[in-house]
């Protein structure tokens, strides 16, 4: 089951970047003697989730579209989203533009398809 706050998600919802994050932030510097230095930490919040509708594989109704512009219309909005056994606290990435976008399959229909940016807080 996939689900973003109370709304049910098509479970054909793909996520096409869910191995392209790993939680760990990593620098490193050159000293004047050559040698290699490397901090890192842990990353805590701040992963990149895209929901695709992907054209020909899943898409929205007008009604799906309508509930989920109405969540992005929320600032600072923090929403449970339910992908299979995972649960993630998720905000809409709005310093990503566009944070939502769905096109209608053909002109004036009420299916959409599109794509979704959420980070986990």
């Amino acid at each position: 089951m996939k689900r973003l706050g109370d709304l049910i998600l098509p479970d054909s919802l793909q996520w096409p970047n869910r191995y392209a994050w790993a939680p760990v932030s990593q620098e490193t510097a050159r000293t004047l003697g050559g040698a290699n230095v490397v901090w890192h930490s842990p990353l805590i919040g701040g992963r990149p989730i895209d929901l695709e509708a992907a054209d020909d594989v899943t898409w929205l109704t007008r009604a799906q579209v309508e509930a989920i512009f109405a969540m992005a219309s929320q600032s600072g909005g923090v929403f449970d989203l339910i992908l299979d056994d995972a649960i993630f606290q998720v905000m809409f990435r709005h310093q990503d533009p566009p944070a939502i976008s769905f096109t209608p399959i053909l002109p004036h229909a009420r299916l959409f398809h599109g794509v979704v940016k959420l980070m986990d807080v």
